[in-house]
């Protein structure tokens, strides 16, 4: 009858839309992932000893990297970044995003300057490495060169062995490049995190001499690991 015909007509029509709907749906799942010269992980440390004060600064010193100048050259190809927090656990507070341009640059400090601080105790640094490699398996692109860039001020007091922890990290192709931050109270922290941190091809250690010092070792840490230039032999 007319009204059958005009029935069908009308579920052909809704399943040509369910077909079509999920055929871009899976045309946009298999688009390629954007090629960039690096992707980079900010892992933070947010423990107890960090405080209010030390936070701030910190978190500007990452900013600044951004927000200041000199950063187009190392950008042309593409850097793929994210800031994740670590202390008992961690926390992604800036997610993956992809700078090509100064702007761009401009608006990932933007970011990170407006994020809430992650809260935590303790040092579990072995189980932030083994997240942040996680975090770099995940990102939308694809990287020449992975990189995480841990900072922090005291040892790991996690459930793994940091050496562990880093051993697996290099093994998955990703290089890990260490910012101690030395304060009386861990007066031999770079010595340990040379020997139980940094790891991978390349890899480095830039020391901050507490945390007023940490903006500048940053700068340097970033504009070396990111330019592809090694300021000193591998530590592995």
């Amino acid at each position: 009858s007319a009204g059958r015909g005009a029935s069908k007509v009308r579920w052909r029509g809704h399943w040509l839309a369910v077909a079509a709907l999920l055929f871009a749906v899976a045309s946009a799942s298999a688009e390629p992932a954007e090629p960039v010269a690096t992707a980079l992980v900010f892992a933070v440390d947010v423990s107890g000893s960090v405080s209010p004060e030390r936070y701030e600064l910190q978190r500007a010193g990452i900013a600044a990297v951004f927000a200041g100048t000199g950063v187009a050259e190392v950008l042309r190809d593409g850097l793929a970044v994210t800031v994740m927090e670590w202390s008992d656990g961690h926390a992604v507070v800036v997610p993956w995003t992809i700078l090509r341009t100064p702007a761009d640059a401009q608006s990932f400090a933007l970011r990170i300057k407006t994020a809430a601080r992650s809260p935590g105790y303790s040092t579990e640094l072995s189980l932030a490495l083994l997240a942040a490699a996680d975090l770099l398996d995940a990102c939308p692109c694809k990287p020449q060169v992975r990189i995480i860039d841990v900072s922090g001020d005291g040892q790991n007091n996690g459930p793994v062995s940091t050496y562990l922890a880093r051993d697996q990290v290099v093994a998955r192709g990703i290089r890990i490049n260490g910012l101690p931050i030395v304060t009386p109270a861990e007066p031999d922290l770079a010595a340990w995190y040379q020997a139980n941190v940094v790891g991978g091809d390349g890899a480095f250690l830039e020391v901050a001499n507490g945390y007023e010092d940490f903006a500048r070792a940053m700068r340097k840490k970033f504009l070396f690991e990111v330019a592809e230039a090694s300021p000193r032999p591998s530590m592995r």
